[in-house]
């Protein structure tokens, strides 16, 4: 048994990749017998639901912003001076403050670039992630922030990404090869009892899972959805773009069409895809999308953009679509193809169950634990070397 910590910035009922991430991580990491504890943000100090896990949450409320920038920092040099096992899947800039006091090593997942993700959403620059990285006037504005970033990398004893683009995404950043590892988001697949089902109507409904924010791509799905009079829309989700995106629909004259659902449990959601014929992300950045593998264990096919690390699952008329981000009339005839012949839909629909049975929760927890492990075996040797060096000098010295 091994006392593990996971540190994340969001966690249930909170929805998000990460928080469904973590979660799920803990629980299975618990099942094997290890001691987990999960420090998190949270809307309040404590929650109902966390009686029921066979792990320990600790949540630092930010109900009050000044209470949490302390709390926060208190909270994880106390988790972290327990434990030799640290995974940090959020909260990365707290942890690199922290650790220059508490020196525990800790691996890093890195799930995207949040300089970029920050920029975009306050409209602060309107390149693409991968234009980001290389834009010489955007280092200068946001210096700080990717010095920031850099510490926090620096900090890190190893660097997990989920997908191979992001690992060359992260190289580009400096960090050597070596220190990087790929280990693939993963779900339960196929989800039980999941079927691909022929539509009982003529109406196509599509539907988007995800953060409302100004890159995810619902203003292209929107404007897609415009001119194709047999298709309905169910958007998942909330951010700073609801209100934008309610009075877009409202100009388009999608009222009728599009349903806003705002923010759903997880149950929600599954329900959700157990209504919908077609996922769709076309957004400007995704890492590995657990939205996108969801869905595929859900049976839906997906119509994802050609961006991230969307193309490591989603394979064009393979398993789904892949149309260029922000492409409106692309979108639109993907969209026109699978109301207009349901066959092809289906069986892009059974590829992506087949698909998803490579990402496996248990492949990407058993590969994520042997790296804790191995990096906490790496750091007991590194401590010994040490031990017996310092040793020995103070016996020459005493000589």
């Amino acid at each position: 048994m091994a006392k593990v910590l996971l540190v994340t910035d969001i966690f249930p009922p909170q929805i998000g990749g990460p928080a469904t991430f973590i979660d799920r991580l803990a629980h299975s990491l618990a099942m094997r017998d290890h001691n987990v504890s999960v420090v998190c943000s949270s809307p309040q100090g404590h929650d109902a639901s966390d009686a029921a896990r066979p792990f320990t949450v600790r949540r630092v409320s930010f109900a009050s912003r000044e209470r949490y920038e302390v709390m926060v920092r208190l909270r994880l040099a106390l988790e972290m001076s327990r434990h030799r096992l640290i995974f940090v899947n959020g909260l990365e800039r707290y942890v690199a403050q922290v650790n220059q006091i508490v020196r525990s090593p800790f691996v890093l997942k890195i799930v995207g670039d949040t300089v970029w993700e920050t920029a975009r959403n306050r409209g602060m620059t309107h390149l693409s992630i991968d234009d980001f990285q290389t834009d010489g006037p955007s280092h200068v504005k946001f210096a700080a922030d990717l010095r920031a970033r850099k510490r926090c990398v620096d900090a890190a004893r190893h660097i997990v990404v989920p997908s191979e683009y992001l690992r060359r995404l992260v190289e580009g950043w400096g960090v050597a090869r070596e220190r990087i590892t790929v280990i693939r988001n993963g779900t339960t697949s196929p989800v039980t009892g999941a079927v691909v089902r022929p539509r009982s109507s003529q109406r196509l409904r599509a539907l988007f899972v995800g953060r409302l924010t100004n890159w995810k791509g619902v203003e292209t799905l929107l404007l897609a959805a415009r001119d194709l009079e047999a298709l309905d829309v169910e958007i998942v989700g909330d951010g700073p773009m609801w209100p934008h995106f309610v009075e877009l629909s409202a100009q388009l004259g999608l009222t009728d069409r599009v349903l806003f659902r705002g923010r759903l449990s997880a149950e929600g959601v599954k329900d959700a895809m157990a209504r919908a014929h077609v996922l769709v992300l076309t957004s400007l950045y995704e890492g590995l999308s657990h939205t996108v593998l969801e869905a595929s264990a859900a049976g839906l096919p997906c119509i994802v953009s050609d961006r991230g690390g969307n193309e490591e699952v989603v394979k064009d008329e393979r398993n789904g679509l892949v149309v260029p981000a922000q492409n409106v009339d692309r979108l639109a005839h993907a969209l026109g193809r699978l109301a207009t012949d349901d066959v092809f839909r289906c069986g892009l629909a059974a590829a992506a169950l087949d698909t998803v049975r490579a990402f496996d929760l248990a492949d990407t927890v058993t590969r994520t634990e042997h790296l804790l492990l191995d990096e906490s075996a790496r750091r007991f040797q590194g401590d010994s070397v040490r031990s017996v060096r310092s040793n020995a000098k103070s016996a020459l010295e005493k000589a």
